[in-house]
């Protein structure tokens, strides 16, 4: 099914889901800077295609030189550079993806500029891109050419993220190279302590003393094959100037044939060896010329065993562009970590692990706490404290930063399985991405102890403000946290995307939670607001649901629902007013096979609208309204006009003609043209006594002894939504603008007391 919105987002969560579809052999090579790493992994790939594979290359070197023998030294436009100045809109993996020698795929991940920025988080970035329109699943083999030693989160990526099948060393028999060699097989132990994944050592000769005897002895010690020795020779350096691999300018050569041999084992899967460094004891021993006690006899090559190839983890980042527009939306309110906090903890069963700083956990809880002491204070019940549900966090620090904190996600998640938590929602900031904190493999594990953990990965800036954090968990737990499996069972229906900031709410679920079931029909979950996992779970056994509002993340939800579930949906949103709530009824009394039972309901209402409109005509006499609107969803208001007689002064359109206001265009006297002299001169002239506005452009211009009611995302929804408003604005006449703070003073020690 064709999605109305192109969601980035939901496709990266898509792809991390899905089970690749081929065993795709992912090749890293790591080795110092300078030792020619990246010669050999561009003759390695130009060998393998010669074998006739379909190959990427992949640099993730920051000087973004990695593919160019493989292209002959075109132009390179790297991901970052691309991401920086190509609008999310109008990006395409063709724009960055070059073809080289026959036909290999080529890209380079670039970096920022030298001394600014966090390379590392620049290469976890790339990555993000690159699973965004799954680039490497059209390839049977994928060459990483990375940076330098294993020292550092982003680097790591192809390691720590399991993308890679099989590791090479790259080294020569210089000190540094052996040395470098050594740290990256501790990187990758740290990272993978259990695993098999590093395949052998380039040799890379330099020609120096002894070097052959340096490298057999440095293999020996950490148990590891010799699987290429490369020759020093000037016919590597005569192909670079031609900008060309040793493989394509002369396939004949004694150099080439060493690396068509190398793809010849590669493509016949060859072992893995767990990393074996040596310590830095042995390490300074070995320097010396010494043998480290740990060396034994060298190592054999034994029957090849099969390479799976892992499924990539969940990418840290997703999108550049925040969803939020500040024209048209409500405030951002914060950061995506404090959005995906404030939705999480309306998940009853469920308790939020933060992975942050104590400044981010104190910012969530007091972003919380006061959304929610506001809530109760608009209701009438106003506790001295609020108690949050459960919510812990890490605490990481500058040290977690820069050696990564991942042991204290997984200290405080087993303190939490142990104490019968059975549902983790674990929410990543800012200092976990840029240290490429993988929580993964720790969902794995608890996943053996009977403990669902959920990641939202909200770290690095470019995860964007609070209403991409919430984009984020609404779609993570869309994607993860319902079966797929369960059957729908007739006379229920599930309610997604209510706001959950928001006095009206509750109010409105349980308005509609009454229609419903004095139809017959019980509302199956909530998604997300104050709603149980399990029914979370079963959301399928609904077979329709209804959007509490529509914007472009209620849209990619619903896509979400539709083509992963085959969901259906009611068309329209919550409904407001009477005729609009009327006409949503029958229509699912008709999806539900209850015409009667719906017309019952209208029937009773109709009788209380009734009421309460000849209950509130008096307070409107003599009243002249203006309206100053950009809604959509505005059929309500007149509605309500006509039914309560209102002497509407003037009406004025803000935005665009084609709204859902086609039936009351003939009440609008113009549209604005932008211009606030104009809505001055209709004050001036017409004396509106109420003024009904939902653009704050409009409060500068309105003068102080005319009273206002500004629309906002808490209106209510049902049959009652316009009466209550109404009721509410009437209240404004009661007061004089000098006495209104003593009022609203009153109603506060009321609700204190």
């Amino acid at each position: 099914m064709q999605t109305l919105y192109p969601p980035p987002l939901y496709d990266i969560l898509i792809h991390s889901k899905n089970t690749q579809r081929r065993n795709i052999m992912q090749i890293a090579v790591y080795g110092k800077g300078g030792i020619g790493k990246s010669t050999m992994s561009a003759n390695l790939s130009a060998a393998l295609a010669a074998c006739g594979s379909k190959v990427l290359q992949i640099g993730c070197d920051p000087k973004h030189d990695s593919t160019r023998l493989l292209h002959h030294g075109r132009k390179v436009v790297t991901i970052l550079d691309y991401l920086l100045n190509t609008p999310e809109d109008e990006q395409k993996l063709d724009d960055v993806l070059m073809t080289g020698f026959l036909d290999t795929g080529c890209v380079e991940a670039g970096g920022p500029r030298p001394g600014m920025g966090c390379a590392g988080r620049g290469i976890l970035t790339a990555f993000d891109f690159l699973n965004q329109f799954h680039a490497m699943e059209h390839y049977d083999q994928i060459v990483y050419d990375v940076l330098g030693d294993v020292v550092c989160g982003g680097f790591a990526v192809p390691v720590r993220r399991q993308y890679a099948n099989a590791v090479f060393l790259v080294t020569s028999g210089e000190s540094m190279a052996i040395y470098a060699a050594n740290n990256i097989l501790c990187g990758i132990k740290n990272l993978n302590p259990n695993g098999s994944q590093i395949a052998g050592i380039i040799y890379n000769s330099r020609g120096v003393g002894d070097e052959s005897k340096r490298v057999e002895d440095f293999a020996q010690a950490v148990h590891l094959p010799i699987l290429a020795r490369i020759p020093r020779s000037s016919s590597f350096a005569q192909a670079e100037k031609e900008a060309m691999t040793l493989v394509e300018k002369d396939p004949d050569s004694t150099e080439a044939k060493i690396f068509l041999e190398l793809a010849g084992k590669l493509l016949n899967q060859p072992r893995l060896y767990p990393a074996q460094p040596l310590s830095e004891e042995q390490m300074e021993l070995f320097m010396r010329g010494d043998t480290p006690s740990q060396a034994t006899a060298p190592v054999q090559e034994k029957k090849p065993a099969v390479v799976i190839p892992p499924t990539p983890a969940a990418p840290s980042g997703t999108k550049k562009r925040a969803l939020s527009d500040p024209f048209s939306r409500v405030p951002l309110y914060g950061c995506a970590y404090r959005g995906a906090v404030d939705l999480a903890i309306h998940i009853k069963d469920a308790a939020v692990l933060g992975h942050a700083p104590k400044s981010c956990t104190w910012y969530a809880i007091n972003g919380f706490s006061s959304y929610a002491r506001r809530g109760l204070y608009e209701r009438g019940i106003l506790y001295p404290a609020f108690v949050p549900r459960q919510f812990e966090n890490t605490d990481i620090t500058v040290n977690d930063a820069v050696y990564g904190g991942i042991d204290h996600a997984r200290q405080k998640a087993l303190e939490m399985a142990a104490r019968g938590i059975r549902n983790i929602i674990a929410v990543t900031a800012c200092i976990p991405g840029l240290s490429g904190d993988d929580l993964v493999p720790l969902q794995k594990e608890l996943k053996t102890l009977g403990v669902n953990m959920y990641i939202i990965h909200t770290d690095g800036i470019e995860a964007g403000d609070y209403n991409d954090g919430m984009a984020l968990c609404y779609k993570t737990l869309a994607l993860e946290a319902v079966d797929s499996d369960v059957t729908p069972e007739p006379d229920c229906i599930n309610i997604v995307y209510e706001p959950t900031i928001s006095s009206q709410t509750d109010k409105n679920f349980m308005d509609l939670q009454d229609m419903l079931e004095k139809m017959g029909i019980r509302i199956n979950c909530r998604f997300l607001c104050a709603e149980f996992m399990e029914n979370i779970r079963q959301f399928k056994k609904a077979p329709y649901s209804i959007m509490a509002r529509y914007d472009e993340l209620g849209h990619q939800l619903q896509n979400i629902f539709e083509e992963k579930y085959g969901c259906k949906f009611l068309d329209g949103e919550l409904p407001r007013g009477f005729s609009e709530t009327a006409d949503w009824l029958r229509m699912v009394g008709r999806l539900y096979g209850k015409t009667a039972e719906a017309e019952q309901v209208i029937a009773e209402k109709q009788l209380q609208y009734r009421n309460q409109i000849d209950a509130m005509k008096p307070l409107y006499k003599n009243k002249k309204v203006l309206f100053f609107l950009n809604n959509k969803i505005i059929d309500w208001i007149f509605e309500l006009s006509r039914d309560l007689d209102w002497n509407v002064v003037d009406s004025i359109l803000i935005g665009s003609k084609e709204d859902r206001t086609i039936d009351w265009r003939h009440q609008f006297s113009k549209d604005w043209d932008g211009n606030l002299e104009s809505l001055k001169k209709s004050i001036a002239e017409k004396k509106p006594d109420l003024i009904i506005l939902n653009h704050s452009i409009a409060q500068a211009c309105i003068p102080a002894d005319i009273f206002t009611a500004n629309l906002s995302r808490d209106v209510g929804s049902g049959f009652f939504a316009g009466t209550e408003c109404a009721l509410r604005w009437s209240q404004l006449f009661e007061n004089s603008l000098e006495g209104r703070w003593k009022h609203d003073k009153s109603i506060f020690e009321k609700l204190c007391r």
